[in-house]
């Protein structure tokens, strides 16, 4: 059997993990792209990476928690064995973006406060914290889409095994019991005795007891 090639195991991933896949590689993008520029009116500063300046811890807990879920989804896309957690998979992502989602409020809320450079003319955020916000928000909605999907595909489960007929056609078994003949009142040694005495005189194409009466006749003709 050819192995499926990688495209194709993309193209037939669920929404769920395809939007945590791309949720993931923002985050984890995000980390290492400029987060905030600390340059003065005579633009004398440096612009700092998410994972390098002062909020650097910050940066580095959004890149292993990026890369974590990122992980696992790649993991699934490559049909490989996860680990086992003592959480779920979706829980682990919750975890991740909430995570990622307080790092960034709390570099923000450092960024902007008016002791921090104080001699910065203009405060803006660079793109690497804004693919952050972003990779977050997907990561959360990667969840619910799969918590969606999840409920869908148990619901339909559900809804298959209501339909599943009888292992026992009652019906079929009740007229073949009035064929023969079979009281309820019976009992069982009476029952089993009346159906083999039936089975006895039945032949392949059906005819059963009246075929053997008239072959029956047309011996005696002969004689």
């Amino acid at each position: 059997m050819p192995a499926i090639d990688l495209k194709t195991r993309l193209i037939k991933l669920p929404l769920g993990q395809k939007i945590l896949l791309v949720g993931s590689f923002l985050t984890v993008l995000g980390a290492v792209l400029p987060w905030y520029s600390d340059i003065d009116k005579f633009n004398i500063g440096d612009t700092f990476l998410g994972i390098t300046g002062p909020l650097y811890l910050s940066g580095f807990m959004v890149l292993l928690a990026g890369g974590l879920s990122l992980g696992i989804v790649v993991m699934k896309l490559l049909e490989k064995k996860t680990p086992q957690f003592f959480v779920s998979e979706n829980q682990i992502h919750s975890f991740n973006s909430v995570l990622t989602i307080l790092m960034l409020i709390i570099s923000a809320s450092v960024y902007f406060h008016p002791k921090f450079g104080v001699n910065l003319t203009d405060k803006t955020i660079g793109i690497g914290m804004i693919f952050d916000f972003i990779g977050a928000l997907a990561i959360v909605g990667g969840v619910v889409v799969s918590l969606r999907g999840k409920k869908e595909y148990k619901f339909v489960e559900e809804d298959q095994a209501g339909r599943l007929e009888p292992l026992i056609d009652m019906e079929m078994h009740e007229r073949e019991r009035n064929d023969l003949g079979i009281d309820k009142n019976m009992s069982v040694g009476e029952a089993m005795e009346k159906e083999n005495t039936a089975n006895k005189y039945k032949t392949p194409n059906g005819w059963g007891m009246a075929e053997e009466s008239i072959n029956n006749v047309r011996t005696n003709d002969r004689e």
